[in-house]
């Protein structure tokens, strides 16, 4: 018996030698697996964000804002559109900021000119064949911080259901001055190209009456909410999904004000306005540079 089971243990020495190593290759298999599942997730998921829509992001900019705010936009999320331009009166402190064209030696911005612009600018940019390839356009102002993340996925949304309708996502410009009598100018604005389409050419389907009133109203306007008017006269769908995705106002005022309490914020809004360029760097910090579920150099 005890000669049997010796034999039976020599002869199994080189079997559990042989176990070891197959246990250690299924352990090796196994982690090759998982690295390699890892990377085709990583690399379907960088597929995935090149096809999402681009988006042409345009912000007016004051002459004495050049060496402050507008710099914190270059440095914080304007640097994560696809094409970024600044449309103010080129001097020598704004060197370093990229102009659009045709609107270096155009007349200091201001808030009573900004609307004027924004159609001259989209009325530009319909037309001009560099730009065809992009289907969204922002508009910003100079204290305008937009949380680009979420601009994309609300703009892949919208682009997945409403792709053959005219949209504007335009914020809570309305509600502020229809129920709190506030009044904005150079809120962030959101545009696909079927509506700048239909904002900026002559509409067949208009009769003489509707065109001087649509033109009339191009013309005169000044605040936000006037120029919702316009949008809204061309028959271009406002604010498809939540309206306060878009904030017209800085956090604090949402904050202090009472009756505005409610209304802010969502995890998903896409912009506000910013108090300084300080606040703009903080913003950058605390959602890139904080986010656990960013992607560095985002």
């Amino acid at each position: 018996m005890l000669f049997c089971y010796r034999w039976c243990r020599r002869r199994s020495r080189p079997f559990s030698r042989y176990f070891y190593m197959f246990l250690f290759a299924i352990l090796i298999g196994l982690s090759w697996s998982i690295l390699r599942n890892s990377f085709l997730n990583r690399h379907d998921d960088g597929l995935k964000e090149q096809r999402a829509p681009s988006i042409f992001c345009f912000v007016l900019s004051a002459n004495d804002r050049h060496l402050t705010s507008s710099r914190a936009i270059v440095y914080s999320w304007a640097k994560r559109c696809d094409r970024f331009y600044f449309v103010t009166r080129l001097q020598n402190t704004s060197t370093e900021l990229m102009m659009l064209e045709h609107f270096e030696n155009t007349s200091d911005i201001k808030s009573t000119t900004i609307a004027q612009i924004t159609f001259d600018v989209l009325s530009y940019l319909q037309d001009a064949e560099l730009f065809f390839s992009y289907q969204w356009f922002l508009r910003a102002s100079d204290d305008s911080f937009v949380i680009m993340p979420n601009l994309r996925r609300l703009v892949i949304q919208l682009d997945n259901e409403e792709i053959h309708r005219p949209l504007a996502c335009v914020g809570d410009v309305e509600q502020m001055y229809e129920k709190y009598n506030i009044a904005t100018t150079g809120s962030v604005m959101l545009f696909n190209r079927l509506a700048i389409n239909r904002l900026t050419e002559t509409d067949n389907s208009e009769d003489d009456e509707q065109y001087v009133e649509r033109q009339k109203c191009l013309t005169n306007m000044i605040y936000d909410h006037e120029f919702v008017s316009c949008i809204k006269q061309s028959r271009i769908i406002i604010n498809p999904v939540n309206d306060y995705l878009i904030l017209s106002q800085n956090l604090s005022t949402y904050k202090m004000d009472k009756r505005l309490k409610d209304t802010c914020c969502s995890p998903n809004t896409v912009a506000f306005r910013s108090s300084n360029e300080t606040d703009m760097y903080k913003f950058e910090f605390l959602y890139h540079r904080l986010d656990a579920l960013s992607k560095i150099n985002e």
